[in-house]
């Protein structure tokens, strides 16, 4: 490993011939080299906690109306973060199986592991209950979807497993479709789905010319049987409407 640590140094030092303001960018020796990655590390834990604050931040002044929920989220989480945390300490010196332990090269490793995995996890946080409308969709967890033109406009609906949430967006055909607005239906009557019933969710989607048709299924937390809303989620002027249910069909 000594020797491969040595020719990647050089194949540095060979690369890199012009100068910079940034050391990092024209590496002479193998510490300055060491450096340079403990300092991409630091970088990279920085942009992760800055993202972990981030996402306290929106579970706390995105759920206003549902302060209890939001917290809930936030304790989520914390211990979400901690747990992550120990996971990449313990699986990063696993990559180290080629270096000497306690060299500089077993350090360089952990330090790129630790790097890598601290800017995917910041990517990750960032895409949870972004500030404006998200573009990104994890089609892996899709349960269903469907979309349909409205004016210059197109809406989509879309649902992922294990989540009674809607989310609904409003998309430009012509602008490469940027999502121009986002709105996600989470709770009824001043009650979240996850803590306000025992269930919830969304069925029987179906767009009609003022918007999008759906059948909304509550379950009380107390057992008073099924409740079923025929509602619908107005498509105005190129605007996500709010829920509209009539009176409940109990079964």
């Amino acid at each position: 490993m000594f020797v491969r640590f040595i020719a990647l140094s050089l194949g540095l030092l060979s690369a890199s011939i012009a100068l910079a303001e940034d050391n990092c960018k024209v590496i002479t020796v193998s510490w300055q080299y060491d450096e340079c990655v403990e300092a991409e590390r630091k970088d990279a834990d920085a942009k992760l906690n800055a993202s972990y604050k981030k996402l306290l931040a929106r579970f706390e002044s995105g759920w206003e109306s549902e302060p209890e929920e939001g917290k809930a989220f936030m304790v989520i989480a914390r211990d979400s973060q901690r747990a992550w945390i120990k996971l990449r300490d313990a699986t990063c010196p696993l990559e180290t199986t080629a270096a000497q332990f306690g060299s500089a090269a077993h350090t360089m490793v952990i330090n790129k592991c630790v790097t890598r995995m601290s800017l995917e996890r910041a990517v990750y946080l960032d895409a949870i209950a972004p500030d404006g409308p998200s573009e990104v969709v994890d089609v892996v967890n899709v349960s269903k979807a469907a979309s349909q033109r409205f004016g210059d406009v197109v809406v989509r609906y879309i649902t992922t497993f294990g989540n009674p949430c809607l989310n609904v967006q409003i998309v430009a055909p012509d602008g490469n479709w940027k999502v121009l607005s986002s709105t996600r239906f989470c709770s009824f009557d001043g009650k979240p789905f996850w803590s306000g019933y025992a269930s919830a969710g969304f069925e029987d989607h179906v767009f009609a010319e003022d918007g999008l048709h759906v059948t909304l299924s509550l379950t009380e937390l107390r057992p008073t049987g099924e409740k079923r809303l025929a509602c619908v989620i107005p498509i105005q002027n190129e605007q996500i409407k709010e829920l509209k249910c009539g009176a409940p069909e109990s079964s």
